[in-house]
């Protein structure tokens, strides 16, 4: 990794903003465009970057290129081959959260300079940054971004080969699907199931993992608990009726006003709120 870095950042929406400032609080050069000028420069304002109006002169002369897109392969894909005429040196990592990185490299013409760097948002906020190959793409730049991420201060995650929704959002994926399945069968409310996860689950979650919560509650107790609980859960191969029915009327939760429960167009900058004083609350546990 250099000192310092040039990181051009194509796409300047809630994520690409992020991800422009956690690169430039780490004292990288960091270039933002955006389709829309005024999300470019309101993006670059809030980094203290430099907003560019072209594809081209965003990348020329970066030595790493955060793609973070709208989440469509296509335009993805458009957006890679206009990063590789006009670059042939930078890494290029995607901010993709659920799509494949051979997928993204299909019309590419060096695969290896591609690798998925999926922030969570908030992205200057949220620790974790899931680092994903593809597979042509070699362990020196996995390496690379690793330990640029790191630098930065983030909790970079390499994963050692592709899987659809990476490490968190398939475990996000078996943990929604069970809680939709409990709705379904009328054995509780969704405000109940949030409520199990916020009182019970999430706080020990925000200290150990799957593993250490087993390790600790005794590998033969978890054994007894998988071998009754495992076979009675839900198995759902695509999205429950539940969801889907909403999703297609249009109640899309908070950007609309409903979802599951009444939401209001506040509510993503509440729970960020809520979100970063619970990670300053466990930095101070960790470091105390």
């Amino acid at each position: 990794m250099r000192a310092r870095e040039v990181v051009a950042v194509l796409g300047a929406g809630v994520m690409g903003a992020g991800i422009a400032r956690v690169f430039a609080r780490a004292g990288h050069e960091v270039r933002v465009f955006d389709v829309d000028p005024a999300a470019a420069a309101r993006a670059a304002e809030s980094a203290g970057a430099s907003a560019h109006d072209s594809v081209e002169g965003a990348v020329d002369g970066a030595t790493i290129v955060l793609e973070a897109a709208p989440e469509r392969l296509e335009l993805k894909q458009a957006l890679l081959a206009q990063v590789e005429a006009a670059n042939a040196e930078a890494i290029i990592a995607s901010n993709t959260s659920s799509i494949a990185p051979d997928a993204l490299a299909a019309g590419m013409r060096d695969p290896s300079r591609l690798v998925i760097a999926h922030f969570f948002n908030p992205a200057d906020t949220v620790p974790l940054v899931e680092v994903v190959p593809g597979p042509a793409t070699p362990v020196a730049t996995v390496e690379r971004m690793t330990a640029l991420l790191t630098a930065a201060g983030k909790t970079a995650v390499p994963l050692a080969q592709q899987v659809e929704g990476f490490i968190a959002n398939r475990l996000q994926a078996a943990l929604y699907r069970e809680a939709m399945h409990l709705v379904e069968l009328g054995i509780a409310t969704p405000e109940q199931v949030d409520l199990a996860v916020t009182a019970g689950l999430g706080p020990r979650w925000a200290l150990a993992g799957p593993f250490e919560v087993m390790d600790l509650g005794g590998l033969d107790v978890w054994t007894s608990v998988a071998d009754g609980i495992l076979p009675t859960l839900g198995d759902a191969s695509a999205a429950p009726a539940m969801l889907r029915d909403r999703a297609a009327r249009g109640d899309l939760g908070a950007k609309t006003g409903e979802g599951f429960l009444p939401r209001d167009a506040d509510a993503p900058a509440r729970f960020a709120a809520r979100l970063a004083a619970l990670l300053e609350a466990r930095a101070a546990i960790d470091g105390g």
